[in-house]
C-alpha cells in the first residue's frame, strides 16, 4: 500500500515491503528514514551492526521513492484535471467578459505549464519503458549481438604516423582564459529530472553488500541501479589496467579517447591507415552502442561491479562509461564516500545533487574521511623531480607553446622553484613546523600569483599527464644531492647567504652525493598540494615536516574543519542521512558536519536503536587484572612488559571458547612484536594474522572459515588490528566469531603534530576539553567497531574481552554501545573465564 498523501505530503505508511517479517527495530528505522527523506530532513541514524540496517535503508527508502514518484503523477494529472474543470466553469460562467478574459488567460497558463511537465514525464517514462523492451530483446539474442560486434573491431583502430603528430601525446592542449564553459542548462531544463537516491560507503565491497541488499529485497525487479567506481575498478583492457597506479589508469583512458578523435580527423584527410613505431591503438571496448547495450542491461537488473565487469567482457563494452551513463535514469547510485563526497571527483563523474536524496552509510568516521580527501603531501623528491622535468619540457618546446601558455608555465617553474627552496633548506633537525595557509605563501613567496588560475591552466592543458609522457620519452639522467651532514651555525647562516634561485644540488666539501629516486608523475602530487593553497586560510594548515635526510623532508596540507566542504551537499540535497552503527557521539555530526555546514538545528533528526540479540546472548568483560593479578594496562609505556599476561589470556581462552576466537590489536607494529613472543606457543588451533595488503585478505578468512568448519576442530585463532582491514564491514557470525578480544585501547599518537593541531583548533573553536573529547571519541569508535563484528543475527552469542584498567573509567565505558552496558561485567583474569565457561556451558544447554 502506497504512503497517503496529505496537503501534498506522503504520510509514512503502517508497514514497509521486506522479504520476511520485519524486526520492530527495522520497522521504527524504515518509518523515521521515510520521514526523514519525505521533510527534507538531515538524519543521523544509528542501528547496532547486525540488526539489518543496510536492509532497512533499501527498504525504507526506496519505499519512499516509489511513494514519490507515484505521488509526482498522480498530484499533476490532479491539479491538471482540476483547472481544466475551473476553466470551462469561468468560460460557462462569462457573465463578467473583461474579468473572465483574465482569468481564462491565468488559468490557460498555468494549465499549459503543468501540461508540459506532465509531457516531460510522459516523454521520460516512455524512454525508461523503451530501454526494458529494447534490453529484453537484446538479452534474448545476447550471442547474435556478441557476433556483430566482433565483425565490428576492424582495423580501422590503428593509428596514423605524421610527422607533425609524432608530439601529439605530449604538446599542451590550448587553454582559454576568461572562456566561459557552455553548459547545456537549456537543454536540461527540457527534460525530466526524477528523483535520485545516492547511497555511498566507504568501500567497494561495501557496496557490493547493499547491491546484495536491493537484489533480496522486494522491489529488486523494479529499480534501476547503478554502482559507480574507478576506472582502476572497472577497466577491462589488459594493456590499461596493468598500470596499477590510478592517475596513470586515469591518463592512459583519456588519451586514448583523444587519440582517437585526431585519428578519425587524419584518417578522413589522408584515407590511409599506419602504424606508428611505440604507439598504440584505441581502445577496443571505447564503443557507443556496445556501451549503450551495457548501460541499458545494468539498468534492467541489478548488478554489482563484479557483476557487470563481467557483462563487460561478454558486449566487450566499457563498464566504467557503461556505469556513467547508466546513473543518469538509475534511481539508486551506489557511489564510494570519495566519488560523492569530494567535490571535484563528484563533478567529474557528473553527479548532480540538487533535490536527490544522499544517504552516507558505514558514517562513522565521516569527518575524518572528509578530511582525509581534502589532505594533500608533497615529498623533496617530488618537487624536485616536478621542477626538472618542467624546465626540460619548456626548454624543449617553448617555441610552440602560445604566449598564454608559455607564460603559465614560466609562473609554474617560479612557485616550484621556491617550494623546493622550502624543503631544501629544511634538513637542520627532525621536527615539524606549522603554518596557516597564509602565512605558508607569504614565507614560500608565491603570495603574488594567483593558484586559481595556476590550477585552472594545469587542468584546461593537462601538462601533468603530457610531462609524464614527456618524461617517459625523454627521460632525464640520475638526479643526486648531497648527502646530510650536520652543520654548525656558521655553515648554517653562510649557507643563506650564498642561497641562489638555482635549483641544482650544492655540493658539499667531500663531494657525497645521494640518488634523489625518480617519481611517477610527480607534477600531479605538485597540482593537488597547489588546490590546497585555495582552500579557506582559517580552516587549513601547512606541516613542514623536516628531517636531517633531506629526502624525508616534505609539505602537508590538513584540512582542519572538513565540514565547509560537505556545505554544497547540504544546501543541494533534497535530504542527507549519516547512518552507521556506532554514531556516537551524535554531537560531532550535528555541531561539527551539519550546523558547521550551514543547516539550521530544526532540520536535524535523530534516531537510534538497540540491539537485536537478547542480553543475555553477549558477555562483554572488562579485564583489569592478569592471571598474578598483575594490573592490565596497555599503554605505550607498558604494552612490551604485558606480553606474558596476554598469552596466557589468549592461551586460557583457547581452552575455554569453541569456535573462531578474534584478538585485535592497538596496532600492526605491536601485533608483529605479540606474534614473535608467541608463534611457538601450542594454541591447540591454527592462528592466521591480518595481512597488510587488501588482495590477500579474501585468501585468509577462507583459510580462517574454513579451520572452524573442519570437522572436530575446536576453533581458529585470528590475530587483527584495530582500524585495520579486518575491524570493519565484516562478519564474524556464529562459530566464525564467539570470542572477540580487544588489547589495550587504540589511541592515537598524541604527540603526532596533525592531532596536536586538531585538537588544539577544537580547543579555541568549540571550547575548552573538545579537543580532548574528540581524541577518546576516536578511539572507542575503533573500538566499538571491533565488537560490532561478532553478533549478527538476533539468535547469534559471543563473548568479548576488554583487556586493560582504563576500560573500567567512567568515561570510556559510556562511550561503550547501551547494548554492551547492559552486560558489562568488570572482573579480574580468574572471574572472567569462570563466567565466560558458564558462558558457553548455558548455551550449549539450551
Amino acid at each position: 500500500m502506497e504512503g497517503k498523501v496529505d496537503d501534498g505530503v506522503l504520510q509514512v505508511p503502517d508497514s514497509f515491503d521486506f522479504p520476511y517479517q520485519p524486526y520492530d527495530i527495522q520497522e521504527q528505522f524504515m518509518q523515521k528514514l521515510y520521514f526523514a527523506l519525505e521533510n527534507r530532513k538531515l538524519g543521523i541514524f544509528e542501528s547496532p551492526t547486525g540488526t539489518g540496517k543496510s536492509l532497512s535503508i533499501v527498504c525504507g527508502a526506496i519505499r519512499w521513492l516509489k511513494d514519490h514518484n507515484t505521488g509526482i503523477r498522480d498530484n499533476l494529472r490532479e491539479k491538471i484535471l482540476k483547472l481544466e474543470t475551473e476553466r470551462q466553469q469561468v468560460q460557462v460562467n462569462n457573465t463578467d467578459w473583461l474579468s473572465s478574459q483574465a482569468k481564462d488567460i491565468e488559468l490557460t497558463h498555468l494549465l499549459n505549464s503543468l501540461k508540459i511537465e506532465h509531457n516531460k514525464i510522459n516523454e521520460y517514462d516512455e524512454k525508461i519503458l523503451k530501454i526494458k523492451e529494447q534490453t529484453s530483446v537484446r538479452h534474448r539474442k545476447r550471442k547474435y549481438f556478441r557476433k556483430v560486434d566482433n565483425k565490428d573491431e576492424s582495423k580501422a583502430e590503428t593509428e596514423i604516423a605524421e610527422s607533425n603528430t609524432e608530439d601529439e601525446d605530449i604538446l599542451l592542449e590550448e587553454s582559454n582564459p576568461g572562456e566561459e564553459d557552455l553548459s547545456d542548462e537549456e537543454e536540461d531544463e527540457s527534460k525530466f529530472r526524477p528523483v535520485k537516491i545516492y547511497i555511498c560507503s566507504r568501500t567497494h565491497s561495501q557496496l557490493s553488500q547493499l547491491v546484495g541488499e536491493i537484489v533480496k529485497s522486494p522491489f529488486a525487479k523494479d529499480i534501476r541501479v547503478a554502482s559507480l567506481a574507478s576506472r582502476q575498478t572497472y577497466c577491462i583492457n589488459a594493456d590499461v589496467s596493468k598500470l596499477k597506479n590510478m592517475s596513470l589508469i586515469n591518463e592512459r583512458c583519456v588519451d586514448m579517447q583523444k587519440k582517437t578523435k585526431s585519428q578519425v580527423k587524419l584518417d578522413e584527410q589522408s584515407k590511409v591507415t599506419k602504424k606508428r613505431k611505440g604507439s598504440t591503438c584505441r581502445c577496443p571496448y571505447f564503443k557507443e552502442v556496445a556501451i549503450e547495450e551495457l548501460s541499458n542491461w545494468a539498468l534492467t537488473e541489478v548488478q554489482d561491479v563484479e557483476d557487470l565487469v563481467d557483462s563487460g567482457k561478454e558486449l566487450k563494452a566499457c563498464p566504467y562509461y557503461a556505469s556513467r551513463k547508466a546513473a543518469e535514469d538509475a534511481e539508486v547510485v551506489l557511489v564510494p564516500y570519495n566519488t560523492l563526497l569530494h567535490k571535484a571527483t563528484r563533478e567529474a563523474n557528473g553527479i548532480q545533487l540538487k533535490d536527490n536524496v544522499v544517504i552516507i552509510d558505514e558514517a562513522h568516521n565521516l569527518l575524518e574521511a572528509l578530511a582525509q580527501m581534502y589532505n594533500s603531501s608533497l615529498s623533496y623528491g617530488q618537487v624536485y623531480h616536478a621542477l626538472q622535468q618542467l624546465k626540460s619540457y619548456k626548454s624543449r618546446y617553448h617555441t610552440r607553446f602560445s604566449a598564454h601558455n608559455l607564460l603559465s608555465i614560466n609562473q609554474l617553474i617560479f612557485v616550484l622553484t621556491k617550494l623546493w627552496h622550502v624543503l631544501d633548506t629544511c634538513n637542520t633537525d627532525n621536527s615539524t613546523k606549522v603554518f596557516t595557509v597564509q602565512n605558508f605563501v607569504l614565507t614560500a613567496q608565491i603570495d603574488n600569483y594567483n593558484m586559481f588560475k595556476l590550477i585552472q591552466f594545469c587542468k584546461d592543458s593537462r601538462i601533468a599527464q603530457k610531462i609524464r609522457s614527456f618524461a617517459s620519452k625523454f627521460p632525464v639522467e640520475e638526479e643526486v644531492v648531497e648527502k646530510p651532514v650536520k652543520k654548525g651555525v656558521k655553515d648554517f647562516l653562510a649557507s643563506i647567504e650564498n642561497k641562489k634561485l638555482d635549483t641544482k644540488p650544492q655540493e658539499t666539501a667531500n663531494n657525497s652525493k645521494i640518488i634523489i629516486p625518480s617519481v611517477a608523475n610527480p607534477l600531479l602530487a605538485v597540482i593537488s598540494f597547489l588546490e590546497s593553497l585555495t582552500y579557506s586560510y582559517e580552516d587549513g594548515r601547512i606541516l613542514l615536516v623536516k628531517n636531517v635526510d633531506r629526502l624525508e623532508c616534505k609539505l602537508q596540507f590538513l584540512l582542519l574543519n572538513p565540514s565547509s566542504n560537505f556545505r554544497a551537499i547540504i544546501e543541494e540535497a533534497r535530504s542527507v542521512i549519516v547512518a552507521g552503527g556506532t554514531m556516537k557521539p551524535y554531537s560531532e555530526f550535528k555541531e561539527r558536519l551539519f550546523i558547521n555546514a550551514g543547516a539550521r538545528d530544526d532540520r536535524i533528526m535523530e534516531f537510534s536503536c538497540d540491539h537485536i540479540i537478547p542480553p543475555e546472548n553477549i558477555l562483554p568483560l572488562i579485564i583489569t587484572k592478569g592471571p598474578n593479578q598483575e594490573n592490565l594496562l596497555f599503554n605505550f609505556e607498558n604494552r612490551l612488559s604485558m606480553g606474558n599476561n596476554l598469552k596466557e589470556i589468549i592461551l586460557q581462552a583457547c581452552k575455554s571458547v569453541r569456535g573462531g576466537i578474534v584478538v585485535f590489536f592497538p596496532s600492526y607494529k605491536y601485533e608483529n612484536w605479540v606474534w614473535q613472543q608467541v608463534k611457538d606457543v601450542p594454541f591447540g588451533r591454527p592462528v592466521f594474522r591480518e595481512p597488510q595488503t587488501t588482495g590477500a585478505v579474501d585468501a585468509v578468512l577462507e583459510k580462517y572459515a574454513q579451520a572452524i568448519k573442519t570437522p572436530s576442530s575446536k576453533g581458529a585463532l585470528l590475530f587483527s588490528v584495530v582500524g585495520g582491514k579486518l575491524s570493519e564491514g565484516l562478519n564474524f557470525s556464529d562459530d566464525l566469531g564467539r570470542c572477540i578480544i580487544v588489547v589495550g585501547l587504540p589511541y592515537a599518537n598524541i604527540v603526532a603534530a596533525d592531532l596536536k593541531e586538531k585538537m588544539t583548533y577544537l580547543d579555541k573553536t568549540e571550547g575548552s576539553g573538545s579537543g580532548q573529547k574528540f581524541y577518546e571519541n576516536q578511539c572507542m569508535k575503533s573500538v566499538n567497531q571491533c565488537i560490532g563484528r561478532a553478533v549478527r543475527h538476533k539468535d547469534d552469542y559471543a563473548t568479548v574481552l576488554l583487556l586493560d584498567e582504563r576500560y573500567n573509567r567512567a568515561s570510556v565505558k559510556n562511550a561503550l554501545p547501551n547494548w554492551i552496558k547492559k552486560s558489562l561485567r568488570v572482573c579480574s583474569y580468574s572471574e572472567a573465564f569462570s563466567y565466560l565457561e558458564k558462558f558457553f556451558a548455558d548455551k550449549k544447554t539450551t
